[in-house]
């Protein structure tokens, strides 16, 4: 009987398929097959509903709204593909930053996005899946002589950046040394998204525009060369999606990431998006416990 509903599932998501692609946004040149193997991983629950991801906003390459008011980016693409090669449909519950993790520890959603770091301290409370490499950059207008080597640069600096991120973190864990060397706190703003961070900058209420490096990449070059990066933070290291601690859907989303990348469509997807240098050949799942 489970062989068979199975079966029943992968075809009628395969059946499915063609509506997807024509979802808001999608790009057909992406649009998955289910695939059986991936759909066994489904747990019987969550197979035949929506899986449903929040996603925060307005921070251009990852997820913003086209000029049509699609929700678009790299890592929309992937979560379409990915939910598409589990037969699952894919629901996007927009919201900001600073909501995604108290939302998956709520269990309002299966899965949250909006270039997240990997990080330690997060995978103490949700599970995370690696889709890409990344650092942090700081962009400032081209005719500022700003230059940040070290957070020690920030001192008596206004920087905008998004709400509930790392960037503020660093900010507020730096402010003890800015003290102990004499000089000014750091004047971190915070916005719902990077859209918002980096509109302060470019209206000068901030000097830096302060993101990871998809966003602040893509921004400085579709700024027309009004802007530069001026400096990075951190090494290199994964940001991906979160999944509820203990998720079900851990496994399975992980292997329908990897899926993508052995197929080849992932690296169409780096490629649309100008991220060939972030992609990764082997999707994690929790790889700084797995580092350690």
């Amino acid at each position: 009987m489970k062989t068979t509903t199975r079966l029943l599932l992968s075809l009628l998501a395969c059946v499915a398929l063609p509506a997807y692609a024509q979802q808001p946004g999608a790009d057909p040149a992406l649009t998955q097959q289910a695939d059986p193997a991936l759909v066994k991983l489904v747990p019987a629950d969550a197979a035949g509903k929506p899986f449903t991801v929040a996603i925060a906003l307005g921070s251009p390459p990852d997820d913003f709204r086209n000029e049509k008011g699609e929700i678009v980016g790299w890592e929309i693409d992937i979560l379409r593909a990915a939910t598409q090669s589990l037969g699952l449909s894919l629901e996007l519950r927009p919201t900001t930053f600073d909501t995604l993790i108290p939302g998956l520890q709520a269990k309002r959603f299966d899965a949250a996005t909006g270039q997240m770091g990997v990080t330690v301290v997060r995978e103490k409370v949700v599970d995370m899946v690696g889709t890409l490499t990344s650092n942090e950059l700081f962009a400032a207008y081209a005719d500022n002589p700003i230059t940040v080597k070290t957070l020690d640069d920030l001192c008596g600096v206004t920087v905008a950046t998004t709400r509930g991120s790392r960037e503020m973190v660093f900010a507020e864990e730096h402010q003890p040394k800015c003290a102990a060397a004499g000089k000014k706190p750091i004047n971190a703003l915070a916005f719902n998204d990077g859209n918002g961070a980096a509109e302060a900058m470019m209206s000068r209420r901030a000097d830096l525009f302060w993101l990871g490096s998809t966003a602040v990449s893509y921004f400085v070059a579709h700024t027309n060369g009004r802007t530069q990066v001026v400096g990075s933070y951190t090494d290199t290291s994964y940001i991906g999606v979160a999944l509820p601690k203990g998720s079900p859907m851990a496994v399975p989303f992980q292997a329908a990431i990897q899926h993508l990348i052995d197929n080849g469509t992932y690296t169409k997807i780096v490629i649309k998006w100008g991220l060939e240098k972030g992609a990764i050949q082997h999707a994690p799942l929790n790889p700084t416990n797995v580092e350690k």
